[in-house]
C-alpha cells in the first residue's frame, strides 16, 4: 500500500441514515472483546516465533490457510482471485478441525488498485460464498472508514439480505490518539456493528529514503499505549491488530515491531506487554 490519507478525515453526514444499521443477525458465536492480535506472515519458523513473541491472542496472514494455529488463526478471503482461482474457502474449510476458526475476514481493501481492487457489485455477487461458510463475517476492509465503496456495499448487502456481522478497518495515522479513536467511533456509529481494527500503525506517507518520518518511535509508542487503552474501553471493539513493516521503511519504520535481526524493537516489546 503506497499511500493513504492519514490525517483526520471529515466525519460528515454518513451516519444520518438508520437504513444502514440492521443487516441479518449474526450466528450464535460471539467474539471476545478487544483481543490483541497481529497481521503477519506465518510461513517460516522465524515468523512463527516472532508472532509468539508478541503475546497476542489471535493472528491472521491475509490468507485462508495457515502454518500456525496457536495463537488463534482468523482466515481471510483477500480478493476475487483467492476465491475463484485459489480455492480459498476449500482450503479454509479443510483446516477448520485444526484452526477451529469462528470468524472470516472479507475482501482486503477492495477500493485500492494494488489490493483486492474490485467493484461493489463484484463483492456483492461473491459474498454469498463467504456467507455459506457459516462463520461470522467481517465486512471488506476499505482504505478509510468513511469510504463511499463501503457505504454502497453495506447498503446493497442490506437490500439483498446478505449478512455482515462486524466491521473491519485500517488506519495508518499521525500519532494522535483522539483522532484515531474518533475514526473507530465513527465506523461504529455509521453501521452499528462490532469493530475489528485489522491494520493500524503510525505512518508518514510523505517520508522518503532521504526524508525520514517526522514521527519518532517515542511518539509511536505513546500512540500505541493510548490507542490500545482507548479501544479496550470501547465495548464494541472486539479485536485489533498492529501493522508492522521492515524497520528500514522510511514511512513506517518507526512502527516496526522487529529489527533487522528479527528481534523485537522497543515497540515490539511494548506491544507484547499491553
Amino acid at each position: 500500500m503506497d499511500r493513504r490519507n492519514f490525517l483526520a478525515l471529515p466525519l460528515v453526514g454518513l451516519a444520518a441514515s438508520g437504513g444502514l444499521l440492521a443487516l441479518n443477525a449474526a450466528p450464535s458465536q460471539a467474539a471476545t472483546r478487544a483481543l490483541k492480535g497481529i497481521g503477519f506472515s506465518n510461513s517460516t519458523p522465524t515468523t512463527r516465533g516472532q508472532i509468539s513473541s508478541l503475546s497476542v491472542a489471535w493472528h491472521y496472514n491475509w490468507e485462508s490457510s495457515t502454518s500456525l494455529t496457536t495463537p488463534s488463526f482468523t482466515p481471510m478471503v483477500k480478493s476475487p482471485s483467492r476465491l475463484l482461482e485459489s480455492n480459498a474457502i476449500g482450503k479454509m474449510t479443510a483446516q477448520l478441525p485444526q484452526t477451529r476458526a469462528k470468524n472470516l475476514l472479507g475482501f482486503n481493501e477492495p477500493d485500492h488498485v494494488q489490493q483486492a481492487n474490485m467493484t461493489v457489485d463484484q463483492a456483492i455477487k461473491l459474498w454469498p460464498q463467504l456467507q455459506a461458510t457459516g462463520l461470522r463475517l467481517g465486512a471488506p476492509a476499505t482504505v478509510n472508514v468513511t469510504s463511499p465503496w463501503l457505504k454502497e456495499f453495506m447498503a446493497k448487502a442490506k437490500a439483498k439480505g446478505l449478512r455482515v456481522d462486524f466491521m473491519t478497518m485500517h488506519c495508518y495515522a499521525w500519532p494522535n490518539v483522539d483522532s484515531f479513536l474518533g475514526k473507530v467511533r465513527t465506523l461504529h456509529e455509521l453501521y452499528g456493528k462490532p469493530i475489528w481494527v485489522t491494520e493500524y500503525a503510525v505512518a508518514d506517507w510523505e517520508a522518503t529514503a532521504t526524508k525520514r518520518s517526522r514521527y519518532s518511535r517515542a511518539q509511536t509508542e505513546d500512540f500505541m499505549r493510548g490507542t490500545v487503552a482507548g479501544m479496550r474501553a470501547m465495548p464494541y471493539v472486539e479485536r485489533f491488530a498492529w501493522k508492522t513493516r521492515d524497520i528500514t521503511d522510511p514511512k513506517m519504520g518507526n512502527s516496526a515491531l522487529f529489527d533487522g535481526r528479527g528481534w523485537r524493537t522497543s515497540t515490539g516489546k511494548l506491544y507484547a506487554s499491553l
